[in-house]
């Protein structure tokens, strides 16, 4: 059965506020856009080859948008903002919405987009276009008039861009505030960078296509070289930015791509505890093999490495793709559960990954035989962030180990290096580094 895209679906007890917004905004573009909309038949017929030439660009072009792969991936490349932003540079508001609009359905049904999905993003992009025309209102004249640019054009396609990029980031911001709660920012700021490098790219290249167009329309598909260009660079940007968060031999997830999971998790499920919703506890299994050294030593790392790769595929084959499933390095491997209500939710499926890893790996008509230590620490009682849940977790395993059991669950009596067993430590070193006391009266008094 095919999972429905979670991008197109709104959390029960968030739809109200969510499409009050989503109204709001299309009010907005409708009020933005009404006038020139209204006059805009009256202009079509005016309108040059080097128009149609974008507008027909800026269609075909999104129908095949750069979507980042990833989990919860919010940022895409659309060509089309180039080809609607020097349409509005050159020829005003009216006919850069429409152009958007057919732009953005299209898109959207190629990417199976929800209905109100693709009409926020229509209002989205409207609004944005409308508060860059207001912009480029602002100084004397239009922009680039009587073909020359000047350097209050420079200065007003400028604040244009960066207007445009403003409202449509924080529209697209606010959005996601209110369809998953409050945790907006991290989201917000994980995702500028990759808006600035693709989008804004697009939108500096839009003045230059508009001046291109005024010399000839002939001019105008020469740019699909840097829109290639932008399309590939952003494409490596995503690509260098997923090995550096994975695995090379297992392709799971490593510890950077684990702490940056265990980090966004933490702030939604502290937000969930705060609303007393009875699924805010997050879980992190740390998971040890038991006889991994022994495969190693007798019969080489290429097996152990072969090894390796066959536990992955079984943790993730058991997990699914609700959970994390992440590789530490050596024989350490992490799960991170999520929406758990207690801590029992945890051990049930320890409990199945241990009954996974007893059963014998093939290898070369061998079969090897590994099993695992499991320590779980849950959040938010054994720690509220990524540094403590991991060490809580790891003496949790190590406390199953010195048991001979398989499964612990983090308790403080068996962290034999807390805080105050540390210091009680410093200060008997500090005692034995210092010397016995002598006391000198006691030695004048002895005969």
């Amino acid at each position: 059965m095919e999972v429905a895209d979670p991008r197109n679906v709104v959390p029960p007890g968030r739809v109200a506020p969510f499409t009050a917004f989503v109204g709001a905004v299309l009010a907005l573009a409708l009020l933005f856009a009404a006038n020139p909309l209204a006059t805009l038949p009256d202009q079509l017929p005016q309108l040059p080859v080097a128009f149609w030439t974008m507008a027909v660009l800026a269609v075909v072009c999104d129908a095949r948008p750069f979507v980042p792969p990833g989990r919860r991936h919010t940022s895409a490349v659309f060509p089309s903002t180039c080809f609607t932003f020097a349409i509005l540079l050159s020829w005003g508001l009216g006919p850069a919405v429409v152009v958007q609009a057919v732009a953005v359905i299209v898109s959207g049904w190629r990417l199976r987009h929800a209905v109100w999905r693709t009409a926020f993003n229509v209002g989205q992009y409207a609004c944005a276009l409308a508060a860059a025309y207001a912009v480029t209102r602002l100084g004397p004249g239009t922009v680039f008039s009587g073909g020359v640019p000047h350097a209050s054009d420079i200065v007003a396609v400028g604040g244009a861009t960066l207007v445009w990029f403003l409202v449509n980031y924080v529209l697209v911001g606010m959005a996601v505030r209110l369809r998953f709660g409050g945790r907006w920012w991290p989201s917000f700021r994980q995702g500028l960078g990759f808006e600035l490098l693709s989008t804004g790219s697009l939108l500096l290249l839009a003045p230059v296509l508009a001046a291109a167009a005024r010399t000839s329309a002939a001019l105008i598909p020469l740019v699909l070289v840097p829109l290639f260009a932008v399309y590939r660079m952003a494409r490596l940007t995503v690509e260098q930015q997923q090995l550096a968060s994975l695995d090379p031999l297992t392709g799971l997830p490593n510890r950077k791509a684990l702490l940056a999971e265990v980090a966004e998790q933490v702030h939604l499920h502290g937000e969930r505890s705060g609303r007393g919703e009875p699924d805010g506890h997050l879980a992190l299994l740390l998971i040890d093999l038991d006889r991994f050294k022994n495969v190693n030593d007798a019969l080489g790392h290429a097996v152990g490495d072969r090894l390796l790769v066959e536990v992955s595929q079984r943790l993730t084959t058991l997990v699914g793709g609700r959970d994390m499933v992440a590789r530490l390095g050596g024989d350490e491997f992490a799960i991170v559960m999520t929406g758990l209500t207690d801590a029992a939710e945890a051990r049930e499926l320890a409990d199945l990954v241990v009954r996974t890893l007893a059963e014998p790996v093939p290898l070369d008509g061998l079969p090897l035989d590994v099993g695992g230590s499991i320590g779980i620490a849950v959040f938010p009682e054994h720690g509220e962030d990524f540094a403590t849940l991991m060490r809580h977790a790891d003496v949790a395993m190590y406390d199953a180990k010195h048991r001979n059991d398989t499964i612990a669950v983090y308790t403080a009596e068996s962290d034999h290096n807390s805080a105050e067993r540390l210091g009680l430590l410093a200060d008997l070193r500090r005692v034995l580094e210092a010397g016995p006391v002598v006391d000198e009266r006691a030695d004048a008094d002895r005969p």
